[in-house]
């Protein structure tokens, strides 16, 4: 029976279910739809926050996008059912798609190291290019263009059903070219950067070759299974965008017809002239293609790759939302948890720029074809970012905003180079958009390129916070007394890990006194696991350490393995963890023998730097306090943070003892 604390929610005819998903501009339920003779249907509803709902310039934003998106009949775009009002807040019941979005499946294809069939691509992408036409073609009533733009056509806007039949969702910041019905406002970059046209990155005036570009971007990605204008941060993708950094498919993905390739490379053309000229002559010429090399590319082909693929995915999610919907029949509707799906978040390796190095273990790195470049200044481009930064709000499913609005100065955290960057960064990302959530605050996280490099930029306040490897810390606290440490993170409910040594079976190493005139990787000079710990195992076992081991510095801990295994070094210092999962990002550890255990340490602190305000001390301790991990840990992952509790003084002091020591012995 329902209670008077789990009341029953109606909007019209439906029934609220279970809230999904809350941003900074729009709140997703699922509900239920239910009308005479029994009738039932599960539906979508995205609804306008009050406070904004109030709002003339938001809720004319809000309205369009729900006119638009009405208006488009076609089996390749999500439906909308109705357009409604209660109480002055406006909301829109959309088709609920049971299916799963291209991230999760090139995600989960990219994690089971499965190419997708060229078959499934075709298919996937030419429903997708059928669904942009209908939308770029929708006229008005007396028949005149609307240009409808998309702008944010991404694999995160892309479901497909069991059935292999796809869905373009999230027309949010659709605009309508023709019209005049510009919703967004002047000097807003609208869209996931990584999935941008160049014009789009310029914010020039956009046509439909913008959305035929996004197409292009998501045909080549879920060829190669590589990410095609991920960089390091958001100017440098706008670069790479702007200056014609797309590779040939075929030189990444062994054995793709060169027709094929050459539509793909048309669509991406840095001059939109150059390209298709629609959606549609897209998708008739990737079918082109496919048909002249015999390759089949109906729904029934994507159909059962998905099922193959997701099956067990695709039946978690509709038992989920079977479960709440009987639970909201039976209890009322409740707010406290959203409905989770299960979903794969393994990242898909970017192509490296030309100064950068891919992982062993990653597809080769294809040369970069460069377009020639359009004569704009870079100056322009790094404006953007600024505006980038504050404009965009990256929606998924059904265009909910994730992110809050966020006020006041950004609170940068800096991270050392445990692991490679982008490892790191993609681990660790669901961590900062939940820092932001609880602080309100902007928050940036800052990557150095060594711990000495970390410790320098807290020290000068080139960040406010740091994550901190122990004996860093001590060092650094050595040197200004002010620093002080908030919290400890936990790795499977563990505050500490084991420093390991480790070697190849047939480098004789068995001991650390074996290590006497061998090589030693390390990942850096100033990690405890990586250095201090070998170091002191070493003096015990007998050694002189500036005279019976050659240390090699390899830059962090993966590729402390990488090298050992390549033979760069007979020998490596790592900590446990990064052995355990190192095989997550293509590095096979198994070929490893482990030689010793040299050390506890407790594992890495967020830092508070000298100069930090105490209020803003205690909200990142707060937020950080309150961090949990998605329910659903990623796969591939090696930062498994699954939370903090406050750091104590004691919690260094086996460290600080090994620091003084060694110090002192320098």
């Amino acid at each position: 029976m329902s209670d008077s604390s789990s009341p029953r929610v109606h909007l019209g005819r439906f029934e609220l279910v279970h809230r999904l998903e809350v941003g900074g501009m729009a709140e997703i339920f699922l509900a239920l739809e239910r009308g005479l003779h029994d009738f039932e249907r599960v539906v979508v509803i995205k609804r306008a926050l009050p406070h904004l709902a109030q709002k003339a310039d938001f809720r004319e934003m809000f309205l369009q996008e729900a006119r638009w998106v009405a208006r488009l009949n076609h089996p390749n775009i999500v439906q909308v059912y109705e357009l409604g009002e209660v109480d002055g807040t406006a909301f829109i019941a959309m088709e609920h798609v049971s299916g799963v979005s291209l991230r999760d499946l090139v995600r989960t294809a990219a994690d089971e190291g499965k190419e997708i069939p060229l078959g499934v691509v075709i298919g996937l992408i030419a429903q997708a290019c059928a669904g942009a036409h209908a939308a770029h073609e929708l006229a008005d009533p007396q028949g005149k263009l609307l240009g409808l733009v998309h702008r944010d056509i991404s694999p995160h806007n892309l479901m497909v059903t069991g059935g292999g039949h796809v869905k373009l969702l999230d027309f949010g910041i659709a605009k309508a070219t023709e019209h005049g019905a510009d919703t967004t406002r002047t000097g807003a970059l609208k869209g996931k950067v990584h999935y941008m046209a160049p014009e789009q990155v310029l914010m020039e005036k956009l046509d439909r070759r913008c959305d035929v570009f996004a197409l292009g971007i998501v045909a080549w990605e879920l060829l190669t299974l590589h990410r095609l204008f991920k960089r390091e941060n958001e100017l440098a993708t706008m670069q790479a965008i702007t200056g014609g950094e797309s590779q040939d498919p075929g030189r990444v993905r062994a054995g793709l017809p060169p027709a094929l390739s050459k539509v793909v490379m048309k669509a991406l053309r840095v001059a939109r002239d150059e390209r298709f000229a629609t959606a549609d002559e897209l998708r008739r010429a990737l079918e082109s293609a496919a048909d002249d090399a015999g390759i089949r590319h109906g729904a029934d082909e994507v159909g059962a790759y998905v099922h193959g693929l997701v099956d067990e995915q695709l039946k978690s999610n509709e038992a989920a939302v079977r479960a709440a919907v009987e639970r909201v029949k039976r209890d009322g509707f409740s707010n406290d948890e959203p409905v989770t799906t299960k979903h794969v978040t393994q990242t898909l390796p970017s192509v490296s720029p030309p100064s950068r190095k891919l992982a062993p273990g990653l597809l080769p790195r294809a040369p970069v074809v460069a377009a020639p470049a359009p004569k704009r200044g870079l100056w322009k481009l790094a404006a953007l970012v600024a505006v980038f930064a504050v404009s965009v709000g990256a929606s998924a499913g059904f265009v909910v905003f994730r992110h809050p609005v966020l006020e006041g100065p950004a609170l940068r955290v800096g991270w050392p180079p445990t692991l490679d960057q982008q490892v790191l960064s993609t681990d660790i990302e669901p961590m900062r958009l939940h820092l932001e959530r609880q602080t309100g605050r902007p928050v940036s996280f800052v990557f150095t390129a060594s711990y000495h490099e970390l410790a320098d930029q807290l020290l000068d306040g080139g960040v406010e916070f740091a994550a901190m490897p122990p004996a860093l810390f001590v060092r650094t606290a050595k040197r200004e007394p002010r620093i002080h440490a908030l919290a400890l993170k936990l790795v499977g409910g563990s505050s500490g890990n084991d420093g390991v040594l480790v070697a190849l079976d047939s480098s004789g190493i068995t001991t650390v006194a074996d290590l006497k005139g061998k090589s030693l990787c390390v990942p850096d000079a100033e990690s405890t696991t990586g250095m201090l710990f070998p170091q002191v195992a070493a003096r015990k076992a007998g050694l002189d350490w500036s005279k019976d081991v050659t240390v090699v510095t390899s830059g962090n801990h993966l590729q402390v393995l990488r090298d050992v295994l390549e033979g760069r070094c007979q020998a490596g210092a790592t900590y446990s963890a990064a052995l355990l999962s190192a095989v997550t990002q293509g590095v096979e550890a198994t070929g490893l023998r482990q030689v010793a255990l040299t050390g506890h340490a407790p594992q890495d602190s967020i830092v508070a730097g000298p100069g930090v305000a105490p209020a803003d001390a205690a909200a990142l301790l707060e937020a950080v306090l309150s961090y949990r991990p998605p329910a659903e840990q990623p796969r591939g992952t090696m930062e498994r943070i699954s939370g903090f509790v406050s750091a104590r003084e004691a919690d260094y002091a086996s460290v600080r003892e090994l620091v003084e020591l060694q110090d002192a012995k320098r």
